[in-house]
């Protein structure tokens, strides 16, 4: 399959899942962005990395609100291989750095970013939770702050910062500085 062959099969899966394009999902994709613009660092220039690629549209859209090619991490080998291909393909103007291997396990380096992002379904599906939040706080610089942003539909984490609900649906945003 061509490359082009093989995205076009990526847009048209992605656009008929019904999750993709419901009211829930812009209404996610609102209220994270609209939580994490005003932590993201003051200073530049800045570093940032996002644990869990899935689709790529946050790793879109953190690189070009920094103004920066971030570090995008997943263990996917597809999921890697298709993301760092949309975006050449696309143009984005930073095309983030994509490392793929498991962060919980996997080595991020110490004090290399100013900030990382966990957002989405990323925490749920880790091997290890805990052990993916101690490597991810690791790796922040001094002052540099980490932002997670869980969803779900069960009950949010007790050690959320603050929870916002649609009908079942939840984010619970929390934020960590080093």
């Amino acid at each position: 399959m061509t490359e082009d062959a093989e995205l076009l099969a990526h847009y048209v899966e992605r656009g008929q899942e019904p999750w993709n394009v419901s009211l829930e999902a812009s209404w996610l994709d609102f209220e994270l962005r609209a939580w994490v613009k005003p932590r993201l660092p003051e200073r530049w220039p800045v570093t940032a990395c996002n644990i869990g690629i899935g689709v790529g549209l946050w790793d879109d859209w953190l690189g070009h609100e920094l103004g920066v090619a971030i570090t995008s991490i997943d263990s996917d080998p597809d999921i890697c291989r298709r993301f760092r291909l949309r975006q050449v393909r696309e143009r984005h103007p930073h095309p983030a750095i994509v490392r793929c291997f498991d962060a919980s396990t996997g080595v991020l380096g110490a004090g290399r970013f100013d900030v990382v992002t966990i957002v989405g379904s990323t925490l749920a599906e880790a091997v290890d939770r805990a052990a993916l939040e101690r490597r991810a706080f690791a790796a922040l610089v001094p002052g540099g702050v980490l932002l997670i942003a869980d969803v779900g539909n069960r009950e949010p984490p007790p050690d959320a910062d603050e929870v916002r609900r649609l009908g079942e649906i939840w984010v619970a945003f929390r934020a960590r500085t080093a």
